[in-house]
Order: C-alpha cells, then sequence, then structure tokens
C-alpha cells in the first residue's frame, strides 16, 4: 500500500484510462455497507474469491437494519439484533471474518465526527490495500444510507492516509491502493468469478432469513432460497459474449 502519493500526478492526470478487469488478488481487505446484506448483494462473489486465494476479508456494517421490513408490527430491535445474527452467519459463507456493526440507527445514518473517527482506526488497524463500498455519487439513489455510507468511506479515506488527522489514535497512517464502488453510477472495472463463488454470494444472502419477503421476493418460511436465488444471481453477472460471469464495479486507484 502506499502510504504517500505525488500532488502533481494528480493534478496533471490526463485522459480516463479505460474499462480494466481484476485486481491483483489483495492481502487485506475491507468491504463496508449501510446494512446487512447490502455487501453479500455489491461484491459477494468477489469477496468469496479472494477468500479462496488467501485475502484476509473484513466487513463493516454502518447501520442496525432495523426498518428491513414491511411489517409495522415487527419488533425493530429484535430484527435489528436477527440481522447481526444474520450477517454473521453470511460472513462466514463468503470466508470473511465476523462483521464489525457500528449500529447506527437505519434511516438515521449521518456523516458524523465519531462514526468517521471508528472507521479511520479500523482502516489504519485493518490497513487494507482494497476498500469497497458504496457509490456515493450515484445518481437518483433514493435510500440516503447508501449515499451517506460511500460518503463517510471516502471522508475516512481521506482521513486515515493523513497522519495531521486523529494524531492521538497513534496508528500510522494508512493508504488503500484501490476502491472499488458497487452499484455505481458509472462502472468501469469487473472481476471475473466463477459460478462457486456466485453459489457463495447466493448461500450468504440466503442466510438474511428476515429480508425475504420484503427484499428477495421470496416468502418468509421459503426453505430453497439459495437455489432460487443462484439462477438471478448468474442472470445479472453475465455478460453478452460468452460464459464470463462478473461482478462490476467503478474502481478508484487514485487515492
Amino acid at each position: 500500500m502506499n502510504s504517500q502519493r505525488n500532488g502533481f500526478a494528480t493534478y496533471l492526470a490526463a485522459g480516463t484510462p479505460g474499462a480494466t478487469t481484476d485486481l491483483t488478488t489483495p492481502a487485506t481487505v475491507l468491504a463496508i455497507g449501510a446494512h446487512p446484506d447490502d455487501i453479500e448483494f455489491g461484491c459477494g462473489a468477489t469477496l468469496a474469491k479472494w477468500a479462496e486465494h488467501s485475502s484476509e476479508i473484513y466487513v463493516a456494517i454502518l447501520t442496525d437494519g432495523r426498518r428491513g421490513t414491511w411489517n409495522r408490527e415487527q419488533d425493530q430491535l429484535a430484527l435489528a439484533l436477527s440481522r447481526q445474527n444474520e450477517a454473521r452467519s453470511a460472513a462466514l459463507e463468503l470466508g470473511a471474518h465476523a462483521p464489525v456493526f457500528f449500529q447506527q440507527i437505519d434511516g438515521e445514518l449521518h456523516p458524523s465526527s465519531g462514526v468517521i473517527l471508528r472507521l479511520v482506526t479500523l482502516l489504519r488497524s485493518i490497513r487494507p490495500s482494497v476498500v469497497l463500498t458504496h457509490d456515493p455519487w450515484k445518481r437518483y439513489r433514493l435510500h440516503p444510507d447508501h449515499r451517506i455510507t460511500g460518503e463517510i468511506v471516502v471522508e475516512a479515506l481521506v482521513q486515515a492516509r493523513d497522519e495531521s488527522f486523529w494524531q492521538e489514535l497513534v496508528l500510522p497512517a494508512s493508504r488503500p491502493d484501490s476502491l472499488l464502488l458497487f452499484e455505481a453510477d458509472v462502472e468501469d472495472h469487473s472481476e471475473t468469478v466463477d459460478r462457486r463463488h456466485l453459489e457463495a454470494k447466493a448461500r450468504a444472502l440466503a442466510c438474511h432469513r428476515s429480508q425475504y419477503p420484503s427484499s428477495y421476493g421470496l416468502a418468509a418460511e421459503t426453505q430453497d432460497a439459495t437455489d432460487q436465488l443462484l439462477p438471478r444471481l448468474i442472470e445479472v453477472a453475465s455478460q453478452s459474449e460468452g460464459d464470463l460471469l462478473v461482478e462490476r464495479f467503478k474502481l478508484i486507484a487514485d487515492l
């Protein structure tokens, strides 16, 4: 990972790079999602691929997901606890460490200094070479938590790379090599995956049983969720030519 960059390289860079495919397998990865299951949807197969190749995979979830239901009678705190357990099971399916839960209230996320500090601390402690999160610049986005999560991550990345921020942490600055944005407004990078990685993604998503009716279009009692989800994931991951399967991102490499 680079700890510094030449400022002139940033200002004098010319042109827009073309589409890219497959980063070098990173040693350490941090994926950050707004809600339980966002990471699985956005980059689950890529994380499974990298875990298979011995990457250390960490995940952080910023909100508690308490509003992930259309049932007005649902106990929101009970749902938040259920979603934590579901996220833990999903992380195992992807080969990731147990999630770090920031436990902000679902739907009320703000880029507070406290949340940013916690993420800066995590970045400087884990020192990931690749970070993945929501695209904060996606146009016409309705859910504010997705946009704000991306904004928090970008701000934390800037502060984590500069030791003049949060000197009381006594942790050296950390700068990842790459930032991958999922559900991106402009996609210019693909990570190729195999069917088994999509199967791991489907199993991880299937762990989120509380979301079957509200997000997956499945009955709460569905027993074969993995089998039902996999064909849909393969369809989304399929390319127009050949049998190539991919997850798509916006790549930012000048960090």
